[in-house]
């Protein structure tokens, strides 16, 4: 992931490099439409912060957090009050899983609970966006995102990790617009926070040893508009 950051921030300054040369101007007249529709792609790498609970203080087991990635596919409608102003709605559908291990101190031994979870997600963000050089520009953008489970699946065990089937998180992140001929591209680095606590307290060993779960991602998304 941090690849990846590290060539969006060189695909920005190349950007504004190159299209500050006197270039043909594509699109000229986006920022005086005040809707623009598009969609959207995106790659998330997703982990749990985990406070374990005063059982676990006494307990043998070892509770770490597995990082996983994800991805996600979604439409996007964009209201742009003012040239360097833009609210963008973006429903999407989001396709990942969740891993917690535990591992015995005495045996070494590790069991992984794992929770795979589609949801529905409905980001309302603030786009606030550089001065257009020629054929580029950069923006940040933060906001809150609703989302609720499409469909969880967890291990067929009893004893197994629930997280709720709904809830909030914060976004922000930045990343860079490029005009072409025919569209917009528009690739963007969220990082994302859900608020309060995710777990479902079941009452059995592994989920006994946790008391919240907070889940924190770093996604990539590939806007065409």
């Amino acid at each position: 992931m941090k690849k990846i950051v590290f060539f969006l921030i060189g695909i920005a300054i190349h950007s504004n490099f190159i299209f500050a040369q006197g270039h043909i101007t594509h699109l000229d007249d986006y920022d005086e439409q005040p809707m623009h529709y598009g969609f959207v792609l995106g790659l998330n790498h997703s982990w749990f912060s985990i406070r374990t609970s005063d059982l676990n203080a006494s307990s043998n087991w070892i509770v770490n957090n597995k990082p996983t990635w994800g991805f996600s596919v979604g439409l996007a409608a964009t209201f742009q009050p003012a040239e360097l102003l833009a609210i963008r709605l973006s429903p999407t559908a989001v396709f990942g899983q969740r891993i917690i291990q535990f591992q015995d101190a005495t045996t070494k031994q590790i069991t992984e609970k794992v929770v795979e979870n589609t949801t529905a997600e409905f980001p309302l963000m603030l786009k606030i966006k550089s001065l257009r050089r020629h054929n580029a520009r950069m923006f940040m953008i933060a906001g809150v995102k609703p989302y609720f489970s499409l469909g969880t699946k967890a291990s067929q065990e009893p004893e197994r990790i629930r997280i709720r089937n709904a809830g909030f998180a914060i976004e922000y992140g930045f990343g860079i617009e490029r005009f072409y001929e025919m569209f917009k591209f528009a690739p963007e680095i969220r990082f994302t926070h859900t608020l309060g606590n995710l777990l479902v307290p079941d009452d059995n060993q592994f989920t006994n040893q946790i008391s919240s779960l907070v889940s924190h991602s770093v996604s990539v998304y590939l806007f065409f508009e």
